[in-house]
């Protein structure tokens, strides 16, 4: 009998010993990255304390800034986005957040409905997103997708990154390299900003009709279309928006709108020549490359945003409330880097 439990406490033993350098291999070997850090870190903000929770891609990650609406006008927000995030992540993040946070409003980026997603092209992106996920039904749904599309990809990677990035060994020095756990608290609140300004010029007839024909993709349509369902099903006020962008068209800004009124929710497109005079985009001034904006632009965004929802929604401001005094030192923070030049 002793002997038998001297067995069973090796082998506990050994598989604590073997989770340990496991999950230490895996901090040294991931690659780090400011969108998987940025998605991961909202776990730690306290349990239904975000106002307006902002779920897309990278145009997202880049323009907006719930901190500067946070200074603004005291209402919290998270950006839960990552670079040409598939719709089926897109509604696998929004269920999840659902289940930390309550928000008042949830606001989709509705870039991606007119693009086919191809996941064995798009691991990389893929990775950015799910890798600072936490393991749930939602994460495994998405996986489960991806692994039929493309079976060179395993399920097992996405579970276990380190069976991903094992090589990277070949590619760092490990002598100097430092352990990279996933970021734990963030002050920018899932913004990742680009301080750079890449002057564009708007092609010829930007915003005019053309009779360009364009579809909704399929995939895209219903998982946006879900992610609106489960929101209104749970009392949440849910606005389409297009940020800034050289590569958009009069006939898509056209079809979202229609798309809007189907699904009975706002739409803001800020490439109408209305709303961009409102906001004060300048081409020359508030870019970082053709689908980003920079923190020049990001500010002004984020600036009219904060108005709109300010007005069009109940929204509390938490200023002077004391369980919010995190989100006061986040922003001194925050305001530090983003005004940097």
């Amino acid at each position: 009998m002793k002997q038998k439990w001297n067995i069973v406490l090796r082998c506990i033993a050994f598989c604590m010993v073997f989770a340990l350098l496991f999950g230490q291999l895996t901090r040294y070997l991931r690659r780090y990255d400011d969108e998987t850090n940025e998605i991961h870190a909202f776990y730690q903000e306290p349990k239904d304390s975000i106002d307006v929770l902002w779920i897309g891609s990278s145009p997202l990650l880049r323009g907006v800034s719930p901190m500067l609406m946070y200074q603004d006008y005291g209402f919290t927000g998270y950006v839960r986005a990552s670079a040409l995030q598939a719709p089926a992540v897109s509604y696998a993040i929004l269920a999840e957040s659902l289940q930390y946070q309550k928000p008042e409003v949830v606001v989709l980026l509705c870039d991606n409905l007119f693009q086919k997603y191809d996941y064995a092209e798009r691991e990389g992106d893929l990775r950015r997103a799910l890798d600072g996920m936490k393991l749930s039904t939602h994460k495994w749904s998405v996986i489960q997708e991806i692994t039929k599309a493309d079976e060179r990809q395993t399920s097992l990677s996405y579970l276990f990154p380190l069976f991903r990035y094992h090589e990277r060994w070949k590619e760092i020095d490990m002598a100097n390299l430092e352990p990279q756990p996933l970021l734990q608290h963030s002050i920018r609140k899932g913004q990742v900003y680009l301080h750079d300004v890449v002057p564009q010029v708007y092609p010829d007839g930007f915003m005019q009709p053309t009779g360009e024909k364009v579809t909704f993709d399929a995939d895209a349509y219903a998982y946006t279309e879900k992610s609106i369902a489960l929101c209104k099903e749970k009392g949440i006020d849910v606005v389409l928006v297009h940020l800034p962008k050289v590569s958009w068209s009069f006939e898509k800004s056209q079809a979202m709108t229609q798309f809007a009124q189907e699904q009975q929710v706002p739409y803001i497109d800020f490439n109408t020549e209305a709303i961009q005079q409102e906001v004060g985009i300048l081409p020359q001034q508030d870019y970082y490359d053709k689908g980003h904006i920079n923190t020049k632009g990001s500010a002004k965004v984020s600036k009219w945003l904060g108005a709109y929802l300010a007005q069009q929604y109940d929204l509390p401001n938490h200023h002077g409330d004391a369980a919010y005094q995190q989100w006061e030192q986040d922003l001194k923070q925050y305001l530090e880097g983003f005004t940097k030049q």
